[in-house]
């Protein structure tokens, strides 16, 4: 059974036994599978997911890229966002990034994202992402909005 043909209340059950602990290479998300995130934990409203920053992802002085950061940043969202079980499906309305450090090909990082306010039309959701040392490397508030779309 795939995720849409889940009933209602079983979303985070079917995410705790088919990825958690695994790298993700068969989600949804094409942007997301190509990241090779690992789910590390997931709990209601809460996703934590650790990747290593690859040469595809990184600018010319060897560091993550901005927009790969923000990639990662949005797909943990995502998780987090997908652990609510909601029947709506929500989109990006905003995505407000700090960065604050750097993190060199090779390293892994860790991404947590915490749904802060689920409203029946927008959701509002942080991300804190780290290296693997505890160093904050960026931190994100996103908007999101209801879509009234499903799936394709």
């Amino acid at each position: 059974m795939g995720l849409r043909e889940l009933p209602k209340g079983r979303v985070l059950e079917y995410l705790k036994d088919n990825y958690l602990g695994k790298e993700i290479r068969d989600s949804r998300s094409p942007a997301g599978n190509w990241l090779g995130f690992t789910l590390e934990h997931i709990e209601k409203g809460l996703a934590v997911l650790t990747a290593e920053v690859r040469h595809e992802m990184v600018n010319p002085y060897g560091h993550i890229h901005g927009g790969m950061m923000s990639l990662v940043i949005d797909e943990a969202i995502g998780w987090a966002l997908l652990s609510m079980d909601s029947e709506e499906h929500y989109t990006s309305m905003s995505l407000n990034v700090d960065f604050l450090y750097a993190i060199k090909e090779g390293e892994r990082l860790r991404a947590e994202s915490k749904v802060l306010r689920m409203g029946k039309r927008i959701i509002s959701v942080e991300c804190h992402v780290h290296d693997l040392a505890g160093k904050i490397l960026a931190r994100a508030n996103s908007n999101l909005i209801v879509t009234h779309m499903g799936f394709v």
